[in-house]
Formats: structure tokens, C-alpha cells, sequence
């Protein structure tokens, strides 16, 4: 009877904490509050926060800000919220040419420009395979054109292959002399169409320090039989002909803030919370509106991660939060991809990713979570969600590899275990597209009672995961269990 007692009392003690945690969370954010975030951030004055931009310069002071009246400390060693990010914008290539054989290949209709230098070569052409690590390793390829599979192996769609493959395959084959990379994209994913729609207007890319700007560029699935025969034999001659501008800088910012743990063993694992801060910016379209708000995608993550820091600055958590406001993830995830090869924080102390980026939504009963079944704090976000009347549900459409395509991915890749946590989807139909990437996006179309629900059920599953006993893993299984195995040195 007494053991009875004893548990009874403990559980009882535990449903009061958790009470007082959710009271606490429904005291701290307030629709009003996330309302007024809203406003400034997704406001016409703003001109929809475009990466490189002035208006996206005032949103970063604006959020650094916020941090520091909140008492969200600058990161250890530090006096300032910005990390800087090194973007180099990119102009598409005038012209580009692939001869191999009879056959003559021609930029649009069958090449496309990535990056790198202007070049005449005239010479070896090498095939490679995936271009994997060991697959350079088999070959010379110095001074060569080298020929390789959009992907890897592992690599399952185009988006992958473009966004975390290709960089990687291009700072491969320039360290091993290589004089050019032409990757033949046969992954499903991204149409042709789409792929000239994205790489022949201008971009942004991180800044590769490490490696030489050789010509990189994809190259259309192919029938031709000079391709086929270079698969085959992994040799021929060819001439590669690139006209192309030389990269133009860009400055741009992460914004970064810490709260240290209270436990003293936990405090040395990081929960990072990211939402990225930027939009689309100014575009001439059909209506007389051309500037892109960007309420949904993503002042609302942006916000979400303010609540955040709100609340924990007041609350410590056992473990330590880095919160971090992201720049260009609407130019490739770019923001992110600088702080993951340039962490603040030591990645084999970051436990967890918890992002917050949608396209909108279109069901007000749910939260998405584009990973679910993916790591294993599940239980612990459906329980957060339910505290505030919402249900947590899965990505609606995994063919569009939404887990990707968000900044979730370059903590991913890592080994991190990370997920993102997105207003409630159900489908992909004309309800959310009436919004998403559109000038319709302002708060005033927002609905403020769900975006209330949904911000404490973003701070309450923080809250969990930074106060839980049990460290975040992979699901077992998952394509991104050994990598975290690597990086936590549990192999």
C-alpha cells in the first residue's frame, strides 16, 4: 500500500509540473504577442526579407533585439547576435557548349549552369560513376572533363542530388585536379523545366573556400549515343565550351542566441531551434501586388522561435538551446548550410535540430511533422501538440521530399537528429497555394487563434525534448542513423 502511495504521489506530482508548465506557456504566448512579431516582420515596409537585401538587414537587428530584451545571452565568447554568412550570387552562364562525338549539347536545352569559371577545354573526357569518393580515387581525372551521375547511390531524388550532393561532388572533383564536373541528372523529382526555372536566373551559393571554381554543370537525361558510349567505356574526347560572369559577393547573417541549461550534466547537450527569416522579396506578377509578404513562409517559424526564446530565457530548460534565425533558405537552404560547416556550437554537443518552416496550412486541428516516424522524440511532440488541442500529423506528400527542402536537412546530413515542425497540411491543393510564394500572404489573412495553439505547441515540445532524461536519437534504420553514429562517436 505504501509503494502504491509512493508512485501514486509521484504521478500526481508530475501532472501538477506539467499543469504549471502549460500555464506558464499559455501566459507567455499570446496571440496579440505573436501578432505583433507578425506585423513588423511580414509587413509591406519589409518588402519580403530577400537574401542580400536591406529590408532582410532591418529583420535581423529586429530579431537580435528581440533576443537580447528577452535576456537570450549572445553565444559564449561573443559580443554580437550575427554570424556571418558568405554568399556569393551567381549570374547564369551566357553560353555553354558539350561536344562529344556527332553529338553537340547547348546550354537550356540540355546543360545547365551551376557555377564556375569561364573555360575552352579540348580534350580527355572521364566517366566516373556516382563521382563517389572512391570512384575519383580509380581514375586521374587532372585536368580532364570529368562526366559523372547526378546523386549517389544512397540519393533517391533530383532535390538531393542538387541541393547536398552536387556541392559536395563539385569540391570532390576540384581537389583531384578535375578541369570541369558535368553531372547527367537521371533522378526523378525535378522536371527539366523546373531545374532551368532555378539554375538559369540568378542565385546564391555558400562560399567555398576550399576549393577551386571549376566549371560544374547537369546535363538533361539523354539518349544520345556518345553518352551511352562513354558510360560504357569511361573514356572519350570531347569539347567543353563555358562563357560565364565571375561571382559577385553577397553579405548576409545568421542571428544566434543561447540559453544555458540548469542541470549540470545536461546543460552540455544543445537543442538548436532554427527558423529561417527570410522570404522572397519583390516581384512583378499579375496583380498590382509585388511584394511577397511571406507571413506563412516563414514569420510565423520566425516568431515561433522568438516565443521560444521568450520563454526559455525565462525558464532554462536541463539542456542548453541555441536559438537560430537563418538567412537565405529560399536561395538553397543557405543559412544553414554555413552554420552546420561553421557551428557556433560543437555538433557532437547538438543533440537535436528543431526547425520551424511551412508553406502555410490548410487544416487548423493539426500540426505537420514532415519526419514523423524519423527520431525519436514522437511521443513527446503528439503529447506537446495535445496539450493545446491540436493532433500531430505526417508529411501528406512524401514524393516531394519535403524533409529536404528545408533547413532541417543540413543538420540532417550531419547526423543530428532534427525534424521539422510545420503548420497543419493536409494537402497540397489550391487553398495553400493561394498563399504559398504569393502576395496574398499577409497576417491579415492569418488566422491568430490557430497560430496561438500552434506557437505553444511549438515552445511546450521544445520544452520536452530540452527537459527529457532521454537523449534524441534516429529511429533505427533511418538513412541518417550512421551519420549520427559518426558524429557521436558511437559506431
Amino acid at each position: 500500500m505504501r509503494l502504491f502511495l509512493f508512485f501514486f504521489v509521484l504521478i500526481a506530482a508530475d501532472s501538477f509540473a506539467q499543469r504549471k508548465v502549460i500555464q506558464l506557456i499559455e501566459e507567455s504566448v499570446t496571440s496579440l504577442e505573436s501578432e505583433a512579431h507578425l506585423s513588423f516582420l511580414a509587413s509591406d515596409e519589409m518588402r519580403g526579407r530577400d537574401t542580400g537585401s536591406p529590408e532582410i538587414d532591418i529583420a535581423a537587428k529586429y530579431i537580435s533585439t528581440q533576443l537580447k530584451i528577452f535576456g537570450v545571452k549572445p553565444v559564449k565568447g561573443d559580443s554580437s547576435y550575427f554570424q556571418e554568412v558568405r554568399l556569393d550570387k551567381i549570374v547564369p552562364a551566357t553560353s555553354a557548349t558539350l561536344t562529344l562525338g556527332e553529338d553537340v549539347f547547348k546550354l537550356i536545352d540540355d546543360l545547365l549552369y551551376i557555377s564556375g569559371n569561364s573555360v575552352v577545354l579540348d580534350g580527355d573526357v572521364i566517366f566516373v560513376g556516382y563521382g563517389l569518393t572512391t570512384d575519383f580515387e580509380k581514375v586521374d581525372v587532372k585536368g580532364k572533363i570529368v562526366v559523372a551521375l547526378a546523386g549517389s547511390n544512397a540519393t533517391t531524388n533530383a532535390v538531393q542530388a542538387l541541393l547536398t550532393d552536387a556541392p559536395e561532388k563539385a569540391k570532390r572533383a576540384s581537389v583531384h585536379g578535375a578541369a570541369a564536373l558535368i553531372e547527367v541528372m537521371l533522378l526523378p523529382g525535378l522536371p527539366w523545366p523546373a531545374l532551368v526555372n532555378f539554375l538559369a536566373a540568378d542565385r546564391m551559393v555558400t562560399q567555398k573556400e576550399s576549393s577551386k571554381a571549376i566549371p560544374h554543370l547537369f546535363m538533361k537525361k539523354t539518349d544520345a549515343a556518345s553518352v551511352a558510349a562513354l558510360m560504357q567505356s569511361k573514356r572519350a574526347s570531347g569539347k567543353l565550351r563555358v562563357e560565364a560572369y565571375a561571382t559577385l559577393p553577397i553579405p548576409a547573417k545568421n542571428v544566434a542566441g543561447i540559453v544555458e541549461g540548469r542541470d549540470a550534466s545536461l546543460k552540455n547537450e544543445w537543442i538548436v531551434v532554427t527558423a529561417h527569416y527570410d522570404h522572397v522579396g519583390v516581384k512583378k506578377n499579375a496583380t498590382p501586388d509585388s511584394i511577397y509578404n511571406g507571413a506563412r513562409d516563414n514569420a510565423i517559424g520566425t516568431v515561433a522561435l522568438l516565443q521560444a526564446a521568450k520563454f526559455f530565457a525565462k525558464n532554462p530548460p536541463k539542456r542548453s538551446i541555441l536559438f537560430l534565425a537563418v538567412t537565405g533558405e529560399e536561395k538553397g537552404l543557405l543559412g544553414s548550410e554555413w552554420y552546420s560547416n561553421h557551428p557556433l556550437i560543437p555538433l557532437n554537443q547538438t543533440v537535436f535540430n528543431m526547425n520551424c518552416d511551412g508553406a502555410g496550412y490548410n487544416d487548423k486541428t493539426i500540426v505537420t511533422l514532415m519526419d514523423l516516424n524519423r527520431t525519436s522524440v514522437d511521443e513527446l511532440l503528439k503529447n506537446a501538440c495535445l496539450s493545446f488541442g491540436l493532433q500531430l500529423k505526417g508529411d501528406p506528400a512524401p514524393e516531394q521530399n519535403l524533409y529536404e527542402r528545408s533547413d532541417n536537412i543540413n543538420f540532417a546530413v550531419k547526423g543530428v537528429p532534427a525534424v521539422d515542425f510545420a503548420p497543419g497540411v493536409k494537402a497540397f491543393d489550391k487553398d495553400l497555394f493561394k498563399y504559398y510564394h504569393q502576395p496574398p500572404d499577409e497576417v491579415a489573412s492569418l488566422d491568430m487563434n490557430y497560430i496561438e495553439k500552434f506557437h505553444r505547441s511549438f515552445v511546450y515540445s521544445t520544452y520536452l525534448i530540452a527537459n527529457d532524461k532521454n537523449r534524441p536519437t534516429w529511429v533505427k534504420g533511418d538513412k541518417f542513423e550512421e551519420a549520427g553514429k559518426r558524429l557521436y562517436g558511437n559506431n
